[in-house]
């Protein structure tokens, strides 16, 4: 899927439509491989959403809606590309060794740790709170102050960096959005969250602040990061035509191998890519499933509102409609539904009315960044409960009230850069 998807994005071979479709029945065979692996809990939700995906394509060719099954399949081919190339970063970003360091504590500790979380998930997502968690975890069991804290630090980057897979679902859905836009109308907002997460500490929380037990944050995590952005700019410079997803995919493919054979010589980068090929690349097999069950709704859900069987219910996308949107997204999310099932959900309705793309790709990344964090049956707060033994539904429960302060301040702010940034 990756080899193939990669290629048509650079035009290396043609023509599209077939190799993709090539390429999509490879990630629904990965998906159906791999699916005996993935929770009950995400069994159940891929089940539901690919029926009523289902049923409602059965329903629009009922109507003499033609639907195109060859897209339905190759859908979010490049979603899921760039999320399994982005993956590889971990073999260059995460150390193979921990150095038996003294970690730091204390209010300057929690500053530097959460700084350093925020930076890495940027890149490598996931495995940077995994990775700072476990190192914590093992000194001092991991408390409601610090878990709350990194699941709001780790899902408030989702509002703006490129190699997050909200941001390659919403390029996805909304192709014709800026990618510079939204960075710079969604770092401001992951910014007043930080900063939010922050002086929270110091008021609410003083005395776990005072022993809060940090992770080391060095200036050369930050090299890989940079190296990643430096090179995204500059291939997009050279191969302007191209997609951001793929740029975003061969950048990820290329700084990872550009940075394993000269520490690992070309056999040990063989023998490392081989490695991860086979046991670390199957990891990504929740996102692959609910991605590719997101897919087909979305197509049921185009169908019956591009031909009329169905009724839009939104008659134009302003900032008040994105406002409400966003309302919407987070009180579902607070019921466990994923944002990914509502971005497949609206954007099918809201693309008919001629929205402006960056204001509702904003929109759809800020209801990620809250959604996440607050919802139970989250990715993230799900790994938080297998991993250290904290509840999805308490990880959530707590971070309620920041979700509904940041979704006040993102109403207001959706409506300034709506103007500001026509």
């Amino acid at each position: 899927m990756v080899v193939i998807t990669i290629l048509v994005g650079l035009k290396l071979v043609g023509p599209d439509s077939s190799l993709l479709l090539i390429a999509g029945i490879t990630s629904w065979l990965a998906a159906l491989l791999l699916f005996v692996d993935t929770s009950r809990v995400l069994k159940i939700q891929v089940s539901l959403i690919l029926l009523i995906g289902i049923a409602m394509i059965v329903y629009a060719q009922q109507h003499s809606v033609l639907v195109n099954t060859n897209a339905l399949i190759s859908a979010n081919t490049g979603l899921m590309t760039m999320i399994a190339a982005v993956g590889f970063l971990r073999l260059v970003v995460i150390p193979e060794t921990e150095y038996e360091e003294t970690l730091p504590v204390g209010r300057k500790a929690f500053l530097q740790t959460i700084l350093g979380l925020n930076i890495s998930s940027s890149v490598i997502n996931i495995s940077a709170p995994i990775l700072i968690s476990d190192r914590i975890h093992r000194r001092h069991p991991l408390d409601r102050f610090t878990a709350q804290s990194f699941t709001r630090i780790f899902c408030g980057v989702s509002s703006w960096s490129p190699f997050f897979a909200a941001m390659a679902v919403v390029l996805t859905y909304v192709s014709d959005a800026s990618l510079l836009w939204i960075i710079v109308a969604g770092f401001p907002f992951m910014l007043i969250g930080f900063i939010g997460v922050y002086f929270e500490a110091r008021i609410r929380y003083p005395n776990e602040l005072e022993s809060f037990v940090g992770y080391p944050t060095h200036l050369s995590a930050l090299k890989i990061p940079a190296i990643l952005i430096i090179t995204v700019v500059l291939i997009s410079l050279l191969l302007p035509t191209t997609p951001i997803l793929m740029l975003i995919a061969i950048s990820a493919l290329l700084v990872t191998c550009s940075v394993l054979i000269p520490r690992h010589g070309m056999i040990g980068s063989i023998e490392r890519l081989k490695t991860y090929v086979t046991s670390g690349l199957p990891r990504i097999v929740n996102e692959l499933c609910l991605f590719l069950a997101a897919g087909v709704l979305a197509g049921g859900i185009s169908a019956l509102i591009t031909h009329g069987v169905v009724e839009n219910p939104f008659s134009q996308f302003d900032a008040i409609t994105a406002a409400e949107v966003l309302a919407i997204m987070l009180l579902c999310a607070f019921c466990g539904i994923h944002p990914i099932i509502m971005i497949s959900s609206f954007a099918p309705m809201i693309m008919t009315l001629n929205p402006d793309p960056n204001l509702l790709a904003a929109t759809f990344l800020f209801a990620w960044h809250l959604g996440t964090c607050s919802n139970p049956l989250s990715g993230t707060n799900l790994v938080f409960q297998g991993r250290y033994g904290i509840p999805g539904w308490k990880l959530a429960f707590w971070n309620w009230p920041y979700a509904i302060v940041m979704l006040v301040i993102g109403v207001f702010w959706l409506q300034i850069v709506a103007q500001a940034f026509p």
